[in-house]
């Protein structure tokens, strides 16, 4: 009997034990739960990876606000240097990345309802390399910068129609040919500056309104067959000599 006694005793105590360790064991366990369970469920952890499409909720600046499609998530992130298209509100994103090493939008996957339009956005100088490059624009193509620069070897401009204002335009060329079937200048003054000038015509017009003022050196004036210089006043005026010469002069 006393063998049994000491035999219950110690199979009591090894059942104690094992109940002891289980319940340390799940202590343990609660406690390396504990910092997942407080965790908020609109954050990220840090070792939590996200690779997911988002929805853009709201625009920062540089920084974009994101909700989840199905869960309640939310996170603070930034645009990737390869994600091109500027994001908008409604967009649909795809977020990649992590809490430690950042995340970040890494491309836009559908427009909002309310987008029109999309825009290319890069920070700082962009380069486009390629041996034919086209821009085609099916209804219109607009340029809007600071300053404008375009460097070419040979170049060629073909237009239905083509027009050109601004405030001051500045023409330099070593060599210039115009060639139109109609020229027209209208304006309020015009200067010309030439060394020479050479000029054919087949007929030459011009009306005066005011007072038209011809100053030179030498002035010398010849027709073939007939010269004419009509007026209600006619003077000529030689301070040293006056000279008609001819076969025939007719006065009066």
């Amino acid at each position: 009997m006393g063998k049994s006694m000491t035999h219950d005793i110690q199979l009591e105590t090894r059942v104690r034990r094992r109940e002891g360790e289980k319940r340390l064991d799940d202590a343990q366990a609660a406690c390396a739960l504990q910092p997942l369970l407080a965790r908020s469920a609109h954050s990220a952890g840090a070792d939590t990876p996200v690779h997911s499409a988002f929805l853009i909720a709201a625009v920062e600046g540089d920084m974009f606000l994101v909700r989840g499609l199905e869960q309640p998530r939310q996170y603070r992130v930034k645009r990737a240097v390869s994600c091109l298209i500027r994001p908008e509100r409604g967009d649909k994103v795809l977020v990649s990345g992590d809490a430690v090493g950042g995340l970040y939008i890494i491309a836009v996957l559908e427009r909002g309802d309310a987008q029109d339009s999309t825009t290319l956005r890069v920070d700082g100088e962009l380069v486009i390399a390629a041996d034919t490059l086209s821009l085609q624009g099916t209804t219109r193509l607009d340029v809007a910068t600071a300053a404008f620069g375009l460097k070419t070897d040979v170049g060629e401009v073909q237009a239905e129609h083509w027009t050109t204002t601004s405030q001051d335009y500045q023409l330099t060329s070593v060599a210039l040919d115009v060639v139109a079937m109609t020229s027209k200048y209208t304006g309020t003054q015009r200067e010309s500056f030439y060394q020479s000038v050479t000029e054919t015509v087949g007929t030459a017009s011009r009306y005066v309104t005011g007072v038209d003022t011809v100053q030179a050196v030498n002035i010398d004036y010849r027709a073939d067959f007939i010269a004419r210089l009509s007026a209600d006043s006619t003077f000529i005026n030689g301070e040293t000599l006056v000279k008609a010469d001819g076969k025939q002069i007719l006065v009066g």
